[in-house]
């Protein structure tokens, strides 16, 4: 009995720390996202360069050979041009996992731009598109929520 109980117990401290992970990568993602919103191609590197850390060092996922793939094809990317392009697939791969995620602590809006052809995420319904910046600032549309 008392193994059963430790081995729930186990269970249910695993899920939290995964969820707070989830969280901690879902933060860093929309540093990400403001630094290319702001069109800083230096704090884009620095943002991306913090979540790598994180999601390479951190807990083992399904979809994290994927995740981590395309945030280094993002980290390789030096000019606001080539990182706003890799951005895209970025975006996708990591809302495959936040999608499927159990549990995150607020709703996150998966956003698309027609014009970019680009979709990503955002605690927020307004649109603040990371493919145009303050060119474009509002282009686009939420498709999905994930709560």
């Amino acid at each position: 009995m008392k193994k059963a109980i430790f081995a729930m117990a186990l269970m249910l401290f695993g899920c939290s720390a995964f969820a707070q992970n989830a969280d901690q990568m879902l933060n860093s993602y929309i540093v990400i996202k403001k630094a290319l919103v702001k069109s800083d191609t230096k704090a884009t590197s620095d943002a991306i360069n913090d979540f790598y850390t994180l999601v390479n060092e951190g807990e083992d996922f399904a979809l994290r050979t994927e995740v981590l793939k395309t945030a280094e094809t993002l980290m390789k990317s030096t000019d606001l041009k080539g990182q706003r392009n890799a951005f895209k697939d970025f975006s996708i791969s990591f809302w495959s996992f936040v999608k499927n995620a159990e549990k995150i602590s607020q709703p996150v809006y998966y956003q698309y731009c027609p014009m970019a052809k680009g979709y990503w995420m955002s605690f927020e319904k307004k649109i603040e598109n990371p493919y145009y910046g303050a060119s474009m600032l509002s282009c686009g549309k939420v498709v999905e929520t994930k709560e």
